[in-house]
């Protein structure tokens, strides 16, 4: 076995299932000789301006803090492998996607790229790659539509091993509707790919659970949605004259970003809306909309309960936390985890391979991402469309801690068992 093939297997050895960046004890992998450090370009595709800008910038630095901690790892095991990222904005778009994809790709010849963010933008830069070997490691789309089975024969370099996918999510918000009590949901659906994937599924769930519902699009990039929300509050007010109660009547939201603090920050003056339970998407586990204190007072008013990443406490998960603190200042926007995870998991496919090719990389990347565990808090297991088959969830609560907002944990969906279990709030 040759000396960079051994360092490879023991960096895999000690790394697979722990996800974090501990030093590789030299004593286990003598120096290999070397002659000079050959670089492997890893691509970086996330939206750095635009509606999702915040958690675009936060999983560009979990890569990084990713690849400079295996770099560590490789010097200390005597290699003379590295890995460097080259970061393109795709704009939060699928055409942004596309020709962030390409770029990428025709000025570096990467054979691996992390992102896109958002399962439209996963769509604009699928066949791209397909047609030119690139894996796409996307850590944070969740929706149906890019998922597509793998096929003997058929090109596949397309992996979501990060977060769950959208068929979990959408049952456990119908879950939170039949344990509330509702009896009416007026549902506001971003109207991409993944929006109205989720509503689609979302909606016939809670037909079946005898709820009433009417569905409102959120057309995407607007830079105003007052007509959204007096749409909302029209179909509220609806249901309130045709006898329905204000206890027994909620509002599902799916959407994210500015569009959904111009969305609360409407909504927290209107006088339909703030009488009503709020639930939504994991992607309103915001930082920037909790610090607002316009936006956090409402969603506290209307106990806003969401699906959100659960990441039980794990030294992993602490390592991940505390490092990147320590390295860019602030804690990371919610779901960079996946973004850590999936650029090990991406990262250690190459150093089984011991090339790096794209149909290399996939050859190996399901078995490596089965046998991991990160910062996420659960292990990786990927189905028969290459993306996580573990979900969970956790049910947090908006509500107001002192002078702040925050969100608390009031119960968990376990996708193995398909259930949602409230323990609070």
């Amino acid at each position: 076995m040759a000396a960079q093939n051994i360092i490879a297997v023991l960096v895999i050895g000690l790394l697979v299932g722990a996800g974090v960046g501990y030093a590789v004890p030299t004593l286990l992998a003598p120096p290999a000789a070397t002659t000079g450090t050959k670089t492997y370009t890893i691509g970086i595709v996330f939206p750095l301006t635009g509606t999702l800008a915040d958690f675009g910038k936060s999983f560009v630095n979990a890569v990084n803090l990713a690849v400079d901690q295996m770099n560590e790892n490789l010097t200390s095991a005597g290699s003379s492998i590295r890995f460097k990222t080259v970061v393109q904005d795709d704009k939060g778009t699928p055409a942004g996607a596309l020709s962030a994809v390409q770029t990428i790709f025709q000025s570096s010849s990467a054979q691996l790229i992390i992102g896109p963010l958002t399962t439209s933008e996963v769509l604009g830069a699928r066949d791209y790659a397909n047609t030119n070997k690139i894996v796409l490691l996307p850590p944070a789309s969740s929706g149906t539509a890019a998922s597509f089975p793998i096929l003997p024969g058929v090109p596949h370099y397309l992996f979501r091993p990060g977060q769950p996918g959208d068929n979990f999510e959408g049952s456990a918000l119908a879950q939170l509707a039949v344990l509330f009590q509702m009896k009416n949901i007026v549902y506001l659906y971003r109207a991409d790919s993944s929006g109205s994937g989720k509503y689609n599924f979302t909606k016939g769930l809670l037909a079946q659970a005898g709820i009433q519902q009417t569905g409102i699009q959120i057309p995407p990039d607007q830079n105003d949605y007052s007509s959204v929300v007096s749409t909302a509050s029209s179909d509220v007010a609806q249901v309130i004259s045709s006898g329905g109660s204000y206890t027994t009547t909620a509002v599902m939201i799916d959407d994210y970003g500015k569009e959904a603090q111009n969305i609360f920050t409407h909504a927290s003056t209107d006088p339909q809306l703030t009488k009503v339970r709020w639930i939504g998407v994991e992607a309103l586990n915001d930082n920037t909309l909790l610090s607002n204190p316009t936006t956090g007072a409402f969603i506290s008013l209307v106990k806003l309960t969401i699906t959100t990443a659960y990441t039980p406490s794990s030294p992993q998960g602490r390592v991940f936390l505390n490092t990147f603190k320590a390295k860019y200042g602030s804690p990371p926007e919610p779901f960079s985890n996946y973004a850590y995870d999936v650029t090990w998991v991406g990262m250690l496919s190459v150093l089984a391979t011991g090339v790096y090719s794209g149909p290399a990389i996939v050859a190996v990347l399901p078995q490596v991402a089965n046998h991991y565990f990160g910062a996420s808090g659960t292990p990786t297991f990927l189905d028969k469309n290459g993306d996580q088959a573990i979900a969970y969830f956790a049910i947090d609560l908006a509500f107001q801690n002192g002078t702040a907002y925050a969100y608390k944990q009031i119960g968990l969906y376990d996708g193995a068992a398909n259930k949602v279990t409230l323990t609070g709030g």
